[in-house]
């Protein structure tokens, strides 16, 4: 495959994995939309249920892919990329149902993990083969959870996600590398939160090369124990963190909200916006969407999910627009002809805004 760039780490893009990146965004912006968190759309679909009075009834993998489809519908216009797991991106039509201008990205690895040393490590597996589903997607995410104080996972993960990489390098799709925390046995949500701030630019320093863009979370500004809020970090802590992590990675990063609201989520991005390439977030944008007031069948959870998720989409993506990173700025060479795919020209166009007249 001809080659049309270079990262500084010398890892080479080829001519295909360029054309995908350069052909659905061309401005460099890489906002994703992330609906692949199986185990919690059974949680939220469950809540959607109980919510509208269907007390006995339990999520299956088919209400999942329902979700799915039905948000994947709304999405055109919205954001540059959209991640979805096996179930959505396998299913009739759905790259129809996203729509041909949103890049779609293929999860790849299963949604459990091999769990070692009693929860102390877990590694990675495959849920579908790149080389099976390459023609359904435009690209492939992957995420390892990360114990830094656990070498035997931490080694096995970052062997498998090696091997996963050059697979795709090879099937010409990029690859978007995410990784996560793991929660110690026994650990509570304060600890590992301050935990973060070390553990995400050691993680960072080791797993960012393996991929095309790596996902990361960085620390929170407040967690929730039994019910009450607890102050964690501060802005500065976020950004110094941020800041680490870009030094160190040969990647841009895109940041995930890992389980905060959006309340918290939208200062986060804030917080960074100019050292990303775009957001990669999902339940931040859409969970109450399952229990909202208006919410009584499938058709008002997607109407729900307009109402509140797309707003917030589009106000995060305005901060992308404006402030982020090209994808391409981690190469240290491009081609001519790879220069010529791309423009420093972006079309911002303000999401969230009220006129009063003045």
């Amino acid at each position: 495959m001809k080659i049309l760039a270079r990262y500084k780490d010398g890892v080479e893009v080829n001519e295909e994995v360029f054309k995908v990146l350069a052909g659905y965004s061309p401005d460099g912006v890489m906002d994703v939309f992330a609906s692949d968190q199986h185990s919690s759309y059974i949680k939220l679909t469950n809540a959607f249920f109980k919510h509208i009075g269907k007390k006995d009834k339990e999520a299956t993998d088919e209400d999942v892919k329902e979700v799915c489809r039905r948000f994947a519908k709304h999405l055109k216009g919205n954001v540059t990329a959209a991640l979805f797991n096996h179930l959505a991106f396998l299913s009739p039509g759905f790259k129809e149902i996203l729509g041909k201008d949103v890049l779609l990205i293929g999860r790849l690895e299963d949604t459990k993990p091999i769990v070692s040393s009693d929860g102390r490590g877990k590694i990675a597996k495959l849920a579908v083969q790149p080389e099976e589903v390459a023609d359904k997607v435009d690209g492939f995410k992957t995420l390892v959870y990360l114990n830094p104080n656990h070498k035997e996972s931490w080694n096995k993960n970052k062997e498998w996600l090696i091997d996963v990489f050059e697979r795709c390098k090879k099937l010409g799709k990029p690859l978007y590398n995410e990784t996560l925390l793991l929660e110690e046995p026994g650990e509570s949500s304060v600890d590992k939160a301050k935990k973060l701030p070390d553990a995400l630019v050691k993680m960072a320093e080791e797993f960012s090369p393996y991929g095309n863009f790596y996902k990361t979370q960085v620390p929170v500004l407040w967690t929730e124990k039994d019910g009450k809020i607890v102050k964690i970090s501060s802005p500065d802590v976020i950004r110094d963190t941020a800041l680490e992590m870009e030094k160190l990675s040969p990647r841009p990063l895109l940041l995930l909200s890992a389980a905060v609201d959006f309340e918290q989520y939208s200062v986060q991005y804030g917080c960074v916006s100019d050292l990303v390439s775009g957001p990669m977030c999902g339940r931040a944008y859409f969970k109450e969407s399952f229990t909202d007031k208006d919410t009584v069948d499938w058709d008002t959870l997607e109407n729900s999910f307009r109402k509140i998720a797309i707003p917030r989409i589009q106000q995060i993506r305005t901060l992308a627009k404006v402030m982020a990173k090209p994808w391409w700025y981690k190469f240290e060479w491009m081609s001519d002809e790879a220069k010529k795919m791309i423009t420093a020209t972006r079309d911002i166009k303000q999401g969230v805004k009220g006129d009063f007249g003045y």
